[in-house]
């Protein structure tokens, strides 16, 4: 039967205040399907609508109390995720005019067949999937050229094996790597090895959150809770219902944040920012941070509790120093794949294959990922020769023996001077962006600027 997988899906929320048919709606809805809850007025559907999430409302106008356009608007002023299809005995024009201004997807008057009813949810769920969908790959846009692992090293095989191990479970996950290790596209690889594969996979980085704005991004906030809120908006936790949420750098989360956090990993329910309602969410966490959270707990900068409740799967993923059989594969894999190079089929040097063996990669993935690039970009011909690397190709020992000799001769471009320079104060203030920019005499957004040049991480 056509649509029986999406009746699998969507999960619906039904307010009417007439038992008989209420009942008759969830009994036959729920016969076809779909998950159903049920509300007898206004004022219980609301309450039942901030503690879940849903995909499809449907709404009945006339009710005992608070009736349905009054509903509509506190619904629509406090998530515009669910689609609200409102049916009522008494149409007029007026009224089917008022609800579709006020949000509302269908107006349907009563009585309404079964099977009419069926394929307007079906219609107004797709559009609710294809909306959470938009949001997810608007957030996602410019990573859609990471999500393959790339690599034969026996280290990387036996993270993947854990991946997969990990994956198949519904814990959380903690993946630590240094920056720029491709942390995110593991987090990518337990997703799709869970059984939520096709469900949403939401990404926050939170070390851009600042403390002002952490909560309302993560928890999302009601109409009127902050100047400025001039409508309710969902927050991540929301958005990856049912789905996976990747936590990146969870070590810079403020403290505060970080007790919420935990109080939702515990019960699976939060409240937006200015809420007094608990939602409940279905999330899997995957978190990664570049630090070591064991020393950023005992400088009291990471909650104890949430480091243990996070730390049950880690995986720890290897610096790509670690793994030099990986470099050349991936090479020729960001050749493929860059826009720059097309269908050309690239060719790497001898000598600049050993040149890039031979490097250190403090940028680690995303350093190489930029250096391929670029080479790609400055090539005349579809080989990537010596001279398009911004580092100098192994010499032999009597060569450098020279250059040792003449002290004045720099060995290094300066701009790997400068990446290494920032790299050690980086090290030296443990990550502290904030920090290291008033070392290195800069702006924060400067200091931005030169770890995107460089491939490192922001």
């Amino acid at each position: 039967m056509p649509g029986i997988e999406t009746h699998k899906e969507a999960k619906l929320l039904v307010i009417e205040d007439e038992g008989p048919l209420r009942e008759l709606l969830e009994m036959e809805l729920s016969r076809s399907g779909y998950k159903v809850e049920s509300a007898a007025d206004g004022e219980a559907g609301l309450e039942k609508y901030r503690q879940e999430v849903f995909n499809v409302v449907l709404l009945d106008m006339r009710m005992p109390g608070m009736d349905g356009v009054e509903v509509l608007k506190q619904m629509r002023a406090e998530s515009l995720l669910p689609e609200v299809i409102v049916f009522t005995g008494h149409g007029t024009i007026e009224t089917a005019v008022e609800c579709i201004r006020n949000g509302a997807y269908d107006y349907l008057t009563k009585p309404v067949k079964l099977d009419e009813l069926e394929m307007v949810i079906d219609k107004a769920y797709e559009k609710n999937r294809l909306r959470l969908e938009n949001i997810s790959l608007k957030m996602e846009i410019n990573k859609l050229d990471q999500h393959r692992i790339v690599g034969k090293s026996q280290v990387i095989r036996k993270v993947l094996e854990t991946v997969r191990r990990w994956g198949a479970t519904d814990e959380h996950v903690l993946i630590c790597g240094e920056s720029g290790a491709g942390k995110e596209l593991f987090a990518r690889a337990v997703h799709d090895a869970s059984r939520r594969i096709e469900k949403p996979f939401v990404t926050v980085n939170c070390g851009r959150l600042s403390a002002n704005t952490a909560e309302s991004e993560l928890f999302g906030h009601v109409q009127g809770a902050f100047t400025g809120a001039s409508k309710g908006r969902a927050g991540l936790f929301e958005l990856a219902d049912t789905g996976s949420l990747f936590m990146d750098e969870v070590s810079e989360m403020p403290l505060d944040v970080q007790v919420k956090l935990l109080r939702i990993l515990e019960t699976g329910t939060f409240r937006r920012m200015g809420g007094n309602h608990d939602i409940r969410v279905d999330v899997r966490f995957v978190f990664a941070s570049n630090k070591r959270l064991e020393e950023c707990v005992n400088r009291g900068e990471f909650r104890e509790d949430l480091f243990h409740r996070i730390n049950l799967l880690p995986i720890n993923v290897p610096p790509l120093r670690e793994r030099p059989e990986d470099v050349i594969p991936l090479s020729y894999y960001f050749l493929k794949t860059a826009k720059e190079s097309g269908s050309i089929n690239w060719e790497i040097s001898e000598e600049a294959m050993a040149a890039l063996c031979a490097y250190s990669w403090p940028g680690n993935v995303r350093e190489l990922r930029n250096t391929i690039r670029r080479a790609s970009i400055l090539a005349t011909e579809p080989v990537i020769s010596s001279d398009l690397l911004p580092f100098a190709p192994p010499r032999p020992l009597v060569a450098l023996r020279t250059v040792a000799a003449a002290p004045d001769v720099p060995s290094l471009p300066l701009w790997v001077i400068e990446r290494d320079h920032i790299l050690k104060v980086l090290e030296l203030v443990e990550g502290n962006k904030s920090k290291a920019a008033k070392v290195l005499e800069i702006d924060r957004k400067t200091l931005y600027t030169k770890l995107e040049r460089y491939g490192l991480a922001t």
